[in-house]
């Protein structure tokens, strides 16, 4: 069963040749187990396997994703302790 929230996030760069970068890709996916019944000559079976699927994939350039950055750090600094 897919979940409701992302629970995995990946995070990609791209640099030029001097090692600047030029955009951050931020990858949110959901993953989780898929689970099937299957007939076995000993009876019926449950599958498990585990999936993932893409929810979405945000393209940013570096001030954008500092921005992000920042956003999030202050999001989490504004919660009780």
């Amino acid at each position: 069963m897919i979940p409701d929230y992302v629970n995995v996030f990946g995070v990609r760069k791209a640099t030029d040749k001097e090692g600047n970068i030029l955009e951050v890709t931020l990858d949110a996916s959901c993953k989780y187990m898929e689970t099937q019944v299957k007939a076995t000559s000993q009876g019926m079976e449950n599958v498990s396997t585990p999936a993932i699927e893409q929810v979405a994939s945000l393209v940013m350039n570096r001030q954008s994703a500092m921005a992000l950055c920042n956003l999030l750090i202050k999001t989490l600094n504004e919660e009780p302790q």
